[in-house]
């Protein structure tokens, strides 16, 4: 496998009326470095895009896991006061890659701040969209 590799995953939560997120990743394993984005959208159809890197570790346990750890890299200058302000995210992954649990929560604005709390999300991996 290469040392470095995209991972595209999408979060959905079990609970009814809660956003989605997207992560688009790139994977470095030589220094076990992930940077990307997170793209949230509302229910209501706001998207919300934010950069994030983190770190990727394998947990061991009876049977193999990879845990991804993410953190927003929210904008020095931030134009709008709705733009995401905070990220940071946990997602647990059979060694496979396909499918797994996360939880992740993120900040909104700064004068009025709103959280988005996901604690029961279903991650699944999806293949990298073709850059055209």
């Amino acid at each position: 496998m290469s040392q470095l590799f995209a991972a595209v995953y999408e979060v959905t939560s079990a609970t009814v009326g809660r956003p989605s997120l997207r992560l688009n990743l790139v994977v470095d394993r030589s220094n076990a470095g992930v940077v990307g984005t997170a793209t949230v959208e509302t229910v209501t159809g706001d998207i919300h895009e934010m950069s994030v890197r983190g770190q990727h570790m394998e947990i061991d346990s009876e049977e193999p896991l990879e845990a991804i750890v993410l953190a927003g890299t929210p904008p020095i200058f931030s134009v709008l006061d709705d733009a995401p302000a905070a990220f940071q995210m946990l997602m647990v992954l059979p060694s496979a890659w396909k499918d797994g649990q996360a939880c992740y929560k993120m900040t909104l604005g700064k004068l009025y701040p709103r959280v988005i709390d996901i604690r029961d999300g279903k991650a699944r991996a999806v293949l990298p969209e073709a850059a055209y």
